[in-house]
């Protein structure tokens, strides 16, 4: 081989592969991931009852994506991070259960304030019970808990679990600080996120911004998928079909007559938005009661050099 291409191939394998761990570098780690991701994610629908948009097909959709997504992570974890599963955030105990029962509640709480806030401004009022308590409405509350769940775990599998855990480990370098790092991993992540839900306007595109940073946060200081599936499990849930400001669902806890502009009041508005700034907070106060102490998580930076 010409000397000009030997060492051509040299400089590229030097680029991609990573000698000393004896794998990929990360951002092509990542790259590969998501382009599967994004194949199996567009490729499902046409493959599962094609027709139709009930909530048994959403739920169904949402329990073979998810098992799609475990085997991704699982086949990620072997043959690309060659790392354990744990190191995603599954160190699935009782810590892990406490975080994320305690993230439900706080995801739970950010549209429950916005209700409210929306009520005292008279932007929104109540008008009644959604639905009639029959086994129909309970099979589609349960559902609703499937397709909710689906979405929360998938997602953070995706966005914290893998893009997260290695942007971390891309961005450690010996010049960045780790400050620098996490904070450029924790964006990278963010940002990703965003970009992936559909934002009409700049109002929702911000909406979805922040929640990638809050969710991205509450890994950072728990170093576990638990607080943040909660949390995004509970904001779901709530917003979706408890308070269900944004659509009018089949399944609904709450009926509500919504007259505030949609920018301010709705699912993706500026006070849901604004709410979770306190929600952070409160997540911090939740780390502080369970370990004493506040900050990245020791788990986070044992992934840093």
């Amino acid at each position: 081989m010409h000397p000009y291409f030997h060492e051509y191939f040299r400089r590229l394998r030097l680029l991609s592969w990573n000698e000393r761990e004896q794998r990929l570098r990360a951002f092509l780690r990542v790259c590969v991931f998501v382009i599967v991701y994004g194949i199996v994610f567009v490729s499902l629908p046409f493959l599962v009852f094609p027709s139709g948009d009930g909530l048994f097909r959403s739920a169904l959709l949402r329990i073979f994506l998810l098992c799609c997504t475990i085997g991704l992570v699982v086949g990620a974890a072997i043959y690309l991070d060659k790392r354990p599963l744990q190191g995603y955030g599954l160190k699935l105990d009782r810590r892990w259960m406490s975080d994320f029962l305690a993230g439900f509640v706080i995801g739970g709480a950010i549209p429950t304030v916005a209700v409210s806030l929306g009520v005292a401004g008279g932007w929104i009022t109540f008008s009644g019970t959604g639905n009639s308590l029959t086994a129909s409405y309970l099979q589609d509350v349960g559902l609703a808990i499937v397709i909710i769940m689906g979405i929360a775990v998938v997602e953070e599998l995706v966005f914290r679990g893998y893009v997260l855990t290695n942007a971390l480990e891309g961005l450690d370098l010996r010049w960045v600080s780790e400050t620098t790092t996490i904070a450029g991993a924790w964006g990278v992540s963010a940002l990703l996120f965003a970009f992936t839900h559909p934002a009409p306007t700049l109002v929702a595109g911000l909406h979805f911004l922040s929640a990638g940073l809050l969710l991205g946060f509450a890994y950072l200081v728990s170093g576990q998928l638990g607080l943040p599936i909660g949390i995004h499990a509970g904001f779901n849930l709530i917003s979706g079909y408890a308070f269900p400001i944004a659509s009018d669902p089949s399944v609904s806890i709450i009926a509500l007559s919504v007259s505030g502009p949609a920018w301010l009041t709705g699912q993706t508005g500026l006070i849901q938005t604004g709410l979770q700034l306190p929600a952070a907070l409160v997540l911090m106060g939740w780390i502080w009661f369970q370990t004493g102490h506040l900050g990245i998580s020791p788990t986070i930076k044992s992934k840093l050099k």
